[in-house]
């Protein structure tokens, strides 16, 4: 039952896009799900890998940033970042620190790569 509504949870955030809204809160989350924080905070424990909900948030925000970056090659960085919930600055932040790199010297090497 709880892994249904996680599921749920995350399709609704994926195919609404909700990841790309700047100013998306947990709250938001809670309210539109009936769920109080200590139950959406057990169930990114049990189904995010611990992940708290910015964290959460961001992983898919980077998923996202990284298919608009390889499948849109053409697209701006500041846009690829505001497409999916980002500043430019704090895309080429998250990237750095995920990947090592930033997003331009990503996409050089996806582009090498194809």
């Amino acid at each position: 039952m709880c892994k249904d509504l996680f599921e749920t949870i995350d399709t609704t955030i994926r195919k609404e896009r909700l990841y790309a809204e700047v100013g998306l809160m947990r709250e938001d989350v809670m309210k539109r799900f009936r769920i109080s924080r200590h139950h959406l905070n057990d169930l990114l424990n049990l189904h995010a890998d611990g992940m708290s909900f910015p964290q959460y948030i961001n992983a898919i925000r980077m998923e996202k940033a990284c298919e608009l970056i390889v499948n849109h090659p053409e697209m701006k960085l500041s846009d690829v970042a505001s497409q999916v919930g980002f500043t430019a600055p704090n895309l080429r932040e998250q990237f750095k620190q995920k990947y090592g790199m930033t997003p331009k010297k990503y996409r050089g090497l996806e582009i090498e790569n194809k």
